[in-house]
């Protein structure tokens, strides 16, 4: 898989845990893993483009 893939999937599952976490649980940690794999998601889109 391509780097970019692996952030665009992290992408989708932290919209699909904060839809999640509005409509259903209602969790202060969901929304805390949301943030972080977001920034993840971030880091990892950026990584090859800091490298050259």
């Amino acid at each position: 898989m391509q780097v970019r893939t692996v952030a665009a999937i992290m992408m989708w599952f932290v919209v699909a845990l904060l839809i999640l976490n509005r409509f259903v649980l209602n969790s202060g940690w969901i929304w805390l893993i949301s943030v972080a794999l977001m920034i993840m998601a971030v880091i990892v889109y950026f990584i090859p483009r800091m490298r050259k």
